[in-house]
């Protein structure tokens, strides 16, 4: 065992992220940062006794090019004896359905297709617990953060990626890009290029290419300087989120669960401004609302509903709404349709507190 892999153990062994006995599944899209995880998990393989296999996702979208990756990624496994499953999907026909870009209805697919492989995986693997590997590094934990910055965010989404949130672990989080590569070339591994990584047509491309670059002139640590204040951001939002689920439990009247809650408005209106958006935020959490097309405007929206007056009433994403019943009480109303979905704010850059549409406010 190399250093690499001893550093990237003790990120696995310190954040709990592949607990004995689970069915790993690797995104594998046959490029650097993915051929470095999924090397570096076979020869930890032995120490944690988990099930491994790899997945690639064609998306469709790049012809021969893609076909090229998958034919890599085959090669790759089968020489190793990994198992292999290639899914493909159709994104540009998903982006016409959707309506949504190409880079967003590619990712959506791609998680799609892994969730159901690794819940496939979980099955046959004498029912362990299922999880999904991905190959993030250091420095795509820096361009997230800045991502969502400049799009608008709060302590959520400065705080970056996560190492494991719904079943998604990512064991590279705290390697930068130059220790990746530096691992292939020790190892004599290959890997694929994929060509519109080189383009700047998307903004994250853009901060990849240009903007950090741009920064390590100023300073050559940039990256690693934007993850550590990341990581202080997510101190500060988990200590925030655990006060929340406390005064949740002590503003709350009555619950319809996954329909509504009535809370204190007196009780609310005593805590800060802060606070007080994390409790909406955690209700929201509590009715089993998705939070990915929610932004900064929509809770600060919520929140304020709580001091408007007696019968102001608020609607928001997703069908919920606020209603300030009485003097003392608010009630927060689940809309009727809901998909459950993933949450990939890690992914996307955005978080759960970017975006820029206002909730619509009336009286009663």
């Amino acid at each position: 065992m190399d250093r690499f892999e001893k550093n990237v153990l003790e990120t696995i062994r310190r954040e709990k992220l592949i607990p004995e006995g689970t069915a790993l599944t690797v995104g594998f899209s046959g490029g650097a940062d993915s051929v470095c995880l999924l090397s570096v998990l076979t020869a930890l393989k032995g120490l944690f006794h988990f099930a491994l296999n790899a997945v690639h996702v064609n998306h469709g979208i790049r012809g021969a090019e893609a076909d090229r990756d998958e034919e890599f990624c085959r090669v790759f496994c089968r020489e190793r004896e990994i198992p292999f499953t290639a899914v493909r999907v159709d994104v540009p026909a998903y982006v016409k359905e959707t309506g949504m870009s190409m880079e967003e209805a590619a990712r959506t697919l791609r998680y799609r297709a892994l969730f159901q492989e690794a819940e496939t995986a979980g099955k046959t693997a004498a029912d362990k617990a299922a999880r999904i590997a991905v190959a993030h590094h250091a420095d795509d934990q820096a361009e997230t953060v800045l991502l969502n910055l400049i799009r608008g965010t709060g302590l959520r989404g400065l705080s970056g990626m996560a190492y494991e949130r719904d079943g998604i672990i990512r064991p590279l989080l705290d390697r930068d890009r130059e220790e990746i590569l530096s691992y292939l070339t020790d190892h004599g591994l290959s890997f694929v290029t994929d060509s519109t990584n080189l383009e700047n047509d998307y903004a994250r491309n853009r901060i990849r290419n240009v903007v950090l670059p741009e920064l390590k002139k100023i300073n050559e640590r940039a990256a690693g300087h934007i993850v550590l204040a990341g990581s202080l951001c997510g101190e500060a939002e988990a200590r925030l989120a655990e006060e929340a689920k406390t005064l949740l439990s002590e503003a709350l009247i009555s619950e319809e669960k996954e329909k509504n809650l009535v809370l204190s408005r007196n009780l609310l209106k005593t805590i800060p401004q802060i606070l007080r958006r994390y409790v909406i935020i955690e209700a929201l959490r509590r009715l089993g609302v998705p939070l990915k097309d929610w932004g900064e405007t929509h809770i600060r929206a919520a929140e304020e509903a709580v001091t408007a007056h007696t019968g102001c009433h608020t609607d928001l994403p997703g069908g919920v709404t606020t209603d300030n019943e009485t003097h003392e009480t608010i009630k927060i109303q689940r809309g009727m349709r809901h998909e459950k979905l993933h949450d990939q704010d890690t992914d996307t850059g955005r978080g759960t507190e970017s975006g820029d549409q206002e909730g619509r406010r009336r009286d009663q």
